[in-house]
């Protein structure tokens, strides 16, 4: 073999390691300490102008490269933006004005990486949130077999006392039961919609309560606007009363 051979498969080499250096840098290294409140705010602002974000009431790690980031606008909104380590930079990919209850479903096909998320407006005087998972009952006939799915309903209650905000990973029982219905369709795959979440007729919601632990609507913590890429699922949840729910 010429030295001149030697010489270009060396340097082939040299450039697949450097290429497989940058891309695990780019892509597959851990994330940087997180921007400081001040750039947060400067980067909101950026990407969202309209939100007139002007104050960061936390940062709270939902993973290791997942961050969700309260904040307080000039016009008095109580929003959320949602942060993603995405190469070799921390991102905001999505911004809500408003801070209503909604589902961030960091893996869509993995029930354990749901979490509820909220940040709701003070003067909404909330003193508690129950959520909750619902399949309603159904029933078919699929090759002359009756089928009947009961009605299952799952509940969650999280106090506002101390923190009007938060991040919920969902409970164990919920994510227990989704994955077993997961598991069934799977198998089946007669659902057309299996890849993005288990079940139609499968939903979360909510109910907020005042400090008299009446039912009441958060005014001033729905219906905001917001920006999004497009690259996170983040779901509405529905507001529920007691006329939804099957009590004893």
């Amino acid at each position: 073999m010429t030295k001149r051979k030697l010489w270009t498969l060396s340097g082939l080499g040299v450039l697949g390691l450097l290429s497989s250096f940058t891309m695990y840098w780019f892509y597959f290294a851990k994330p940087v300490p997180f921007p400081t409140n001040e750039q947060l705010v400067k980067e909101i602002n950026r990407v969202f102008p309209e939100v007139s974000a002007s104050v960061i009431q936390d940062t709270i790690p939902v993973e290791e490269r997942h961050v969700v980031v309260p904040f307080i606008s000039k016009k008095d909104n109580y929003g959320l933006s949602y942060w993603v380590w995405k190469k070799h930079k921390w991102t905001v990919l999505t911004i809500d004005t408003k801070g209503e209850p909604k589902i961030w479903k960091i893996n869509r096909k993995d029930p354990s990486s749901f979490h509820i998320v909220w940040n709701i407006h003070p003067e909404d005087q909330l003193s508690s949130i129950t959520y909750f998972l619902i399949r309603d009952r159904g029933y078919q006939i699929t090759e002359g077999i009756d089928n009947y799915v009961p009605r299952v309903q799952m509940e969650k209650k999280v106090s506002l006392q101390e923190k009007s905000y938060g991040v919920m990973e969902l409970p164990d029982e919920w994510t227990g039961f989704m994955n077993a219905v997961l598991e069934v369709e799977s198998t089946q795959k007669t659902n057309p919609f299996f890849n993005h979440f288990p079940e139609v007729n499968m939903f979360f919601g909510w109910i907020p309560y005042d400090q008299s632990e009446k039912e009441i609507f958060p005014e001033g913590s729905v219906n905001g606007s917001g920006y999004s890429n497009g690259n996170l699922v983040i779901d509405h949840m529905m507001i529920l009363s007691k006329g939804d729910l099957e009590l004893p």
